[in-house]
């Protein structure tokens, strides 16, 4: 049977084309498909490797619905431009390039994100050849930004705690979390239930260090949380310190998934693994809605 569909029908899968960390030469910078119910499929971030992973894996730029970003440094948005520039330029698969009047892939992240995002990505995007004002590329030319449906009020940083959306069978929550200082950095809450009253969720650290209660109070409707991870401790810590990590109790620790690792992660695999929690590689995919690996 298709490992994306059950006796009961589709099912909601995550897909890692990328699991390391940022200096990671062994198992890739970030960047992770969801294929939603409906078939359609989402990226989450977009690292400097993406193109590549995609490319290996089988799957076009023009695969792909909408992309999904937490934060903003290179590991996870170095491979938006290949995206944007692909989407706009080139006809592939049947999908007619935006240029010609193809569909805009969608774009969601939290609105403080998204004002980085076009910082990084402006010296590249705003030019546009062919048109009457030729530096007028905005992000909205290459993709459609979707605004979230509700916000929170700001917690610690100016910002909104958390930006709520609903968009063609995604429904998710982009959270502020603890990563740099001062920068905005989200995880998400993706909701995985099948109808509109399961609230249950999948959730993805982004980049963040350890926030037990956070965890501790998203847990009795988790079915699996994605959690970043460095076995290295240093001052300053702005990833999930396993130290930390390995604090929780078993019933976190069993729930969750290792990723955004360094490729230290043999020496520590034995460890981590009898402690319960698993470990994401390249081409793993999950099961959302129970939380299990399917391949």
């Amino acid at each position: 049977m298709d490992p994306t569909v059950t006796a009961s029908g589709p099912i909601m899968s995550l897909r890692f084309y990328g699991a390391g960390g940022a200096f990671s030469r062994s198992y890739g910078t970030t960047c992770s498909g969801i294929t939603l119910r409906s078939g359609d499929q989402w990226l989450i971030d977009c690292g400097r490797q993406a193109p590549d992973q995609l490319h290996a894996a089988g799957v076009s730029w023009h695969d792909i619905a909408g992309q999904i970003i937490t934060h903003v440094h290179g590991d996870h948005v170095f491979g938006l431009e290949d995206f944007a520039f692909s989407r706009y330029f080139h006809t592939d698969r049947g999908v007619v390039s935006v240029r010609e009047g193809g569909p805009r892939p969608r774009l969601v992240c939290h609105r403080a994100v998204r004002e980085e995002v076009w910082q990084t990505m402006a010296a590249a995007l705003r030019y546009v050849p062919d048109v009457e004002a030729p530096t007028s590329g905005t992000l909205e030319t290459y993709f459609d930004v979707i605004d979230p449906v509700r916000a929170e009020p700001p917690a610690h940083e100016p910002w909104a705690r958390a930006e709520h959306f609903d968009i063609a069978g995604l429904r998710m929550a982009a959270r502020d979390t603890e990563h740099v200082p001062a920068k905005p950095s989200t995880s998400l809450e993706i909701h995985v239930g099948e109808t509109a009253d399961d609230d249950r969720i999948a959730w993805w650290s982004g980049d963040s260090t350890v926030m037990p209660q956070m965890l501790a109070e998203l847990a009795p409707r988790t079915t699996v949380f994605f959690h970043d991870c460095t076995f290295t401790e240093y001052p300053g810590q702005v990833h999930g310190s396993f130290a930390q990590l390995e604090a929780l109790p078993e019933n976190l620790r069993r729930k969750i998934v290792l990723m955004h690792h360094e490729d230290d992660l043999e020496q520590q695999r034995t460890r981590a693994e009898a402690l319960g929690f698993r470990i994401a590689l390249p081409g793993h995919s999950y099961d959302l809605a129970t939380g299990q690996r399917i391949r």
